[in-house]
């Protein structure tokens, strides 16, 4: 749900896919108690349902120049240009209409609405630049040429939830672009990374671990630099054993299963003070239960990559 929006008074479809979502909502509490009997439609439905539908043929970049008149408006109010930016990135969720939002003059809303006083309208801002490059390869370019980066790695360190959304739109620009990536690395985004795993907020840690992950997988020079900048290491002191479900703690297993998918991993984890013993105690807690199932998996991989020789007294 966009930020700021009413759950109780949800903004109207702007299009047939969130018509259908609309109606799926409405009607999902209720019951069918018995066999539904089609019956012809009454005149009077058929011509609401067509208006409803002609309602909804809208002309997109009309729809976008006129929230950018909001946006670019310094008498709008903060809350007028949220509504304005959530609105837009109701219609660049769509390929084509972010393209169409760049090529309008659209992204030269972005740097004011990071830098605003309002946490509203940062948050609202890095979620549609995270709509905007997600998957889309011609916006991740043109964002990247504007020198966003630094801006949202300074955002890593905002307060909650805009730290959150900072990681996710760098997230979004980075992967599966590797101009991006390499702009990101070039500032010193993998250190941030590293940063984000050690926060004290939670959903932080596991959102930071998990693009690690996905970085390293990606690419494997990436996967050996997190190493050099004791990635291991960092990931390791997060292991904390639990005998229940710990998002953290399977994000973090993750991580280091990944990281040692090479030799230089598998020296680093092995030589790291009580990493052993975590294993086991994480091994012991999590047997027999099924909601702990992957991250007893990882420390089980881990135990075998990692100290499998020393069970048989072999020197690694």
């Amino acid at each position: 749900m966009a930020s700021g929006e009413n759950p109780d008074n949800p903004r109207h479809p702007r299009n047939l896919q969130g018509l259908l979502k609309f109606a799926v909502e409405a009607t999902k509490e209720e019951d069918a108690p018995q066999e539904s009997r089609l019956q012809p439609m009454d005149e009077e439905r058929r011509r609401f349902l067509e208006n409803a539908l002609n309602s909804l043929t809208v002309d997109v970049v009309k729809e976008l120049e006129k929230a950018m008149q909001t946006l670019l408006d310094a008498s709008s109010s903060d809350e007028a240009k949220v509504e304005a930016i959530e609105i837009v990135t109701d219609y660049v969720q769509d390929v084509d209409a972010a393209n169409d939002f760049f090529k309008i003059g659209g992204f030269t809303i972005l740097r004011p609405g990071l830098e605003s006083s309002s946490a509203s309208l940062r948050a609202v801002t890095l979620s549609l630049i995270a709509d905007l490059a997600q998957n889309n390869p011609f916006c991740q370019q043109k964002l990247l040429e504007m020198s966003l980066l630094p801006k949202l790695t300074e955002l890593l360190s905002d307060e909650q939830p805009v730290a959150e959304k900072a990681l996710h739109a760098i997230s979004c620009l980075v992967r599966h672009h590797e101009p991006c990536l390499a702009a990101f690395i070039e500032i010193g985004g993998l250190e941030c990374i590293l940063g984000c795993i050690q926060a004290d907020s939670e959903k932080l840690r596991v959102k930071s671990a998990f693009l690690l992950s996905n970085l390293c997988g990606e690419l494997e020079p990436v996967r050996d630099e997190f190493i050099k900048l004791n990635a291991i290491e960092v990931l390791v002191d997060a292991v904390k054993p639990t005998d229940t479900y710990d998002p953290k703690l399977e994000t973090a297993l993750s991580s280091l299963q990944v990281l040692t998918e090479c030799k230089a991993g598998v020296e680093r984890c092995s030589q790291v003070s009580g990493f052993r013993e975590k294993l086991e105690a994480i091994i012991k807690q999590s047997a027999g239960k099924e909601e702990c199932e992957d991250q007893l998996n990882y420390a089980k991989t881990l135990m075998q990559r990692c100290f499998s020789n020393e069970a048989d007294g072999t020197e690694r």
